[in-house]
């Protein structure tokens, strides 16, 4: 190799490419690239070798990183980058050109982008509800009343200006007067119109800042159940933006989904309506909406879907006596849902009810039971659905079935806690911390609990072979391909919710676990953070392939051959498995699960 001084510009140029190129130095800015190939050895490994300098990047064929006693730590391919102590060993797979880089080159690998990204599809459909400010399709000035006009008045000064909406004055923020609200609240009650705006708005409105994206307000529409959003600005409203507006960007978003469904008054509408949701989802990837968004966008629509079932239960069943709670669990509870899903429900059920009014209850269960799955929700094989007794108390029955649950840690109550403590009220009068808050408090201090659920928390190992390379089913249908869910998503949401319950924490989804685990000191930031974006990234490569397969009209699936993703890919996601197996390493040695009985 000529000296660095000596180093001609083409093969400089080439080390710089060779580096940009590596993962590890993505985002590192190329000047700083420039000055770590001018200190590159470049040479041939052919047999067992101590290492040249820290840090390597394998330029062509393949070699194995060796620790002191021989156990192989790693395996490098051409374009991939390794660190390597002072007591290891590299051994060549192939005869291997291999680029030597110095202590700079490792301060750097890794710090333009540590936290893996993911990385949208690279042809979009157009759409612009990810790169547009709602200010941008906002209507403006807006139209604002006194509490004290009449509906009459505001009617005629809606339809004079051609809105479909008002803001009434009121001492804590705005509140807004829709057509809707005239129609249902009004008309609809038999109220005079001369009733004042003040008793048929809804206050506090809900508001949306000026420069957030059509998406994010699309977002905060769907999970608010509204079609309104007063745009403000330095603390002041400067204009309102409408699920129309939103819909001129995108004509089958998921507000178009949601909408269907709430103009459903049958199953088979809103299984019509649900029809539309993997393409749309597919549209939001391809323009750009990261994989968090997209499971949040999915799993708030799975919950409209869930509030309309129980309206059209009640009014073909009747609406039973006392005050309810509709659960979620799982995905659909983290909000990391996708279209591939199955039903997880509960039901708290009225306290003090009687058998009539649970015999009631439990009818509506039923039907709604049967009525997702006639959308396209297939039924829980574990049997998690709030149609089955085991899943529908009153909240005293809740504690008592938690209670026995944390004192009882079997390995099937086990899997059952893991299902519990993802948990989520979808509608009703009880709140989370009302079904969970007892028991929570009781695993800060059970500490036998505690190591069950870690054992559980290391049960399912990350698809990394010995020798570091992404393993995938020998046998069966999926030959040949890894399974993202099981494989890339649960090891994580079961390391997280171990963080949350060890302490107590209220997080539901795996992200913002994961965060108060750094924040706390449970998880060092470094490993939390790596975590989360390989999170991020298998969701969001389990996103996308049910998105390929929707469009080539094909049955979904979670599994994916590791061949056909990009070198990126791969390569990140060993890098991810491997932190996931550092993470279950700390936790078995943390809380001694080899010597739980």
């Amino acid at each position: 190799m000529p000296r660095p001084d000596r180093m001609p510009p083409e093969v400089l140029a080439d080390l710089v490419d060779l580096l940009a190129a590596c993962r590890a130095f993505a985002g590192v800015e190329r000047t700083l690239l420039h000055e770590v190939a001018r200190d590159v050895e470049v040479g041939y490994l052919a047999t067992v070798e101590p290492p040249v300098r820290p840090a390597l990047v394998v330029m062509r064929g393949e070699l194995r990183v060796l620790d002191a006693g021989g156990v192989v730590r790693d395996v490098v391919d051409a374009g991939e980058y390794a660190a390597v102590g002072p007591d290891s060993r590299v051994e060549p797979v192939t005869s291997a050109l291999v680029a030597w880089l110095g202590d700079r080159a490792r301060s750097l690998a890794w710090s333009g982008a540590r936290d893996p990204a993911w990385r949208p599809p690279a042809q979009g459909t157009g759409t612009r509800l990810h790169a547009t400010p709602v200010r941008a399709v906002m209507s403006s000035p807006v139209l604002m009343v006194e509490p004290s006009v009449t509906c009459r008045e505001a009617a005629g000064l809606m339809r004079e200006r051609r809105v479909s909406s008002v803001l009434v004055l009121g001492r804590d923020g705005p509140g807004v007067l829709t057509d809707r609200d005239l129609r249902s609240r009004l008309v609809a009650e038999g109220r005079p119109a001369d009733t004042v705006v003040a008793e048929v708005a809804s206050y506090p409105a809900l508001v949306v800042g000026a420069d957030v994206t059509c998406a994010e307000a699309q977002l905060e529409m769907l999970a608010a159940g509204v079609h309104h959003l007063p745009v403000v600005e330095g603390g002041r409203v400067v204009g309102m933006v409408t699920s129309t507006d939103l819909h001129t960007l995108e004509a089958r978003s998921p507000l178009a989904v949601r909408s269907g469904v709430d103009r459903s008054s049958t199953v088979a509408e809103v299984a019509a309506a649900m029809a539309e949701l993997p393409g749309s989802v597919a549209r939001m990837l391809g323009d750009g909406a990261g994989p968090r968004e997209v499971g949040r966008v999915v799993a708030t629509v799975t919950d409209r879907v869930q509030r309309r079932l129980l309206d059209l239960a009640f009014a073909e069943l009747g609406r039973p006596e006392g005050d309810f709670a509709w659960l979620c669990f799982g995905s659909q509870a983290r909000r990391e849902q996708t279209v591939l899903t199955d039903q997880d429900t509960g039901l708290v059920l009225p306290d003090g009810g009687g058998p009539e009014v649970e015999e009631a209850w439990a009818a509506v269960a039923a039907w709604v039971t049967d009525a997702l799955e006639q959308v396209g929700y297939p039924r829980c094989r574990g049997g998690v659905m709030a149609s089955e007794p085991l899943w529908r108390h009153d909240l005293a029955g809740w504690h008592a079935r938690l209670d026995g649950l944390v004192r009882q840690p079997s390995e099937h109550h086990l899997l059952e806690s893991a299902i519990v403590f993802d948990a989520r009220v979808v509608t009703g009068s009880v709140t989370v911390a009302d079904l969970l808050g007892p028991t929570l408090a009781r695993t800060v201090r059970d500490a036998t609990f505690r190591g069950r659920l870690a054992r559980v928390a290391t049960t399912h190992r990350p698809p990394l072979g010995f020798l570091g390379r992404l393993t995938v089913e020998h046998r069966g249908e999926h030959r040949g391909q890894l399974d993202l869910k099981k494989g890339a998503l649960l090891p994580v949401a079961d390391l997280a919710r171990l963080t949350a319950v060890a302490r107590g924490g209220p997080e539901v989804g795996t992200d913002e676990r994961l965060e108060a685990a750094a924040e706390t000191g449970a998880m060092s930031r470094d490993l939390s953070g790596t975590l989360r974006a390989g999170y991020t990234l298998a969701l969001g490569l389990r996103l996308q392939r049910h998105a390929e397969l929707f469009a080539a009209g094909e049955s979904l699936s979670n599994h994916v051959d590791p061949a056909a993703l990009d070198p990126w890919v791969r390569a990140e996601l060993k890098e991810y498995f491997k932190a996931v197996r550092v993470a279950q390493e700390h936790v078995a040695s943390t809380y001694l699960v080899g010597m739980l009985g």
